[in-house]
């Protein structure tokens, strides 16, 4: 995810979960398609944008194996609308991804976004 943007061009946004071990682990993810979520708030705390707002995740579970030092990718993008379909407004943003797995979520520490105007 770039740190700057302009309001017209849609963010890409990319989760990443990488394996450091030596060995293979196993990841039981949540989703028949893995289910991640991506929250964008102002700089003030006030939630924006939720990739999965009113989406229901399916109770399957799904497990993926990373090979050390495999990352797995999953991508989306921040159409820079909100969640009632206005158009996000120029400022300071924090951008988290949230992975759900069977166990504890894994989440992402929050990344700055700066948002300017066209």
């Amino acid at each position: 995810m770039p740190e700057d943007a302009r309001i017209g061009v849609p963010v890409p946004i990319e989760l990443r979960v990488e394996n450091l071990r030596d060995h293979p682990i196993d990841l039981t993810l949540r989703g028949r398609t893995i289910a991640f979520d991506v929250i964008v708030r102002r700089r003030g705390g006030a939630v924006v944008w939720r990739r999965l707002e009113n989406a229901g995740i399916p109770a399957i579970a799904r497990l993926e194996v990373l090979g050390p030092r495999e990352v797995l990718t999953l991508p989306t993008v921040w159409d820079l609308s909100t969640n009632d379909g206005a158009p996000a407004l120029a400022g300071e943003y924090l951008v988290e991804g949230v992975l759900f797995t069977d166990g504890p979520d894994l989440r992402t520490p929050p990344a700055a976004l700066r948002l300017a105007p066209p």
